[in-house]
């Protein structure tokens, strides 16, 4: 049987996060976004306290830096109350080993690390844990610029720089098992090599780990629409058929969890690709039978 690809909903307890920012950022509100989340059927919740967007045209700038204390600040009360309280599966989206080890005492069983294990010190601190680890593909500072987007074959490349860090990873003490791959969807990427590494998620199956794919508003369907003809750049809340477009893409090509914004529209989506897939399996059975 086809296993059920699994929905992370995404809550930023951030002011400037480029989706959601500034909208859960008291600790109540978004321990009770979670809670709202974890009914819609949220498998996972994974919790932001520092912003990651990269630097670039779209987003000026980039992300803010937060100090260490900040980040736990906004982060912590909100893991204990969502694990404690609520039983949820939490997720820590950090780059930091301090900040990844007070989530992990706090609660949360994954850490999903952006900067594809730059930090031995995070490694080392998810190995203790005996914790879930999320590598992301990445490059420098993220931006789609410079030698960050110089690439061969970009999938290609993103699967052996994700490889180097699942070594690391296994080095410092995490568990094969215990480790997913994300393709980076929009870091160090232009639009089409984030389209490329979508189409290419066969390649990361292939490795064995589990596949993320966080494909949620991003600026690619954007560029998508551009391209197209489409004059009026859509604004990331804007960007709800093109989530869907490739969250189901995810789904068929074998993702084992999509990474979202928009919960109860993307769980139909799933829902149906994988209702569409399971029929597909049943009519080809049923030919085969003749």
């Amino acid at each position: 049987m086809r296993r059920r690809c699994e929905i992370w909903a995404v809550v930023n307890v951030t002011p400037d996060s480029f989706s959601d920012g500034g909208l859960f950022l008291d600790h109540s509100a978004a321990i009770a976004r979670g809670a709202q989340l974890l009914a819609l059927g949220a498998d996972v919740l994974d919790i932001g306290g520092a912003s990651s967007r990269p630097p670039g045209k779209t987003y000026g700038t980039g992300a803010s830096e937060v100090s260490i204390d900040e980040e736990l600040r906004r982060v912590i009360p909100v893991i204990e109350g969502l694990s404690a309280r609520h039983g949820a599966r939490v997720s820590i989206d950090t780059t930091r080993a301090e900040v990844a080890e007070a989530a992990l005492r706090a609660g949360a069983c994954i850490v999903n690390d952006v900067s594809n294990g730059a930090s031995p010190a995070l490694l080392e601190a998810v190995a203790r844990a005996d914790a879930e680890l999320v590598l992301m593909h990445n490059r420098g500072d993220g931006s789609a610029a410079g030698q960050n987007v110089v690439y061969r074959d970009v999938v290609a490349s993103v699967v052996s720089e994700l490889l180097e860090a699942v070594t690391r990873a296994r080095k410092a003490g995490v568990r094969s098992e215990q480790i997913w791959l994300d393709p980076g969807v929009g870091f160090a990427k232009t639009s089409a090599d984030s389209l490329a590494v979508i189409a290419g998620l066969p390649k990361l199956l292939e490795t064995g780990h589990r596949v993320l794919l966080g494909p949620s508003r991003k600026s690619f369907i954007s560029a998508v629409e551009t391209k197209a003809g489409v004059t009026q750049q859509s604004s990331p809340n804007e960007r709800l058929g093109g989530t869907a477009a490739a969250v189901t893409m995810g789904v068929a090509l074998g993702a084992h969890a999509v990474r979202v914004h928009d919960l109860p529209e993307m769980r139909q989506a799933v829902l149906v690709a994988e209702a569409l897939i399971a029929a597909g399996a049943a009519q080809v059975g049923a030919l085969q039978g003749e």
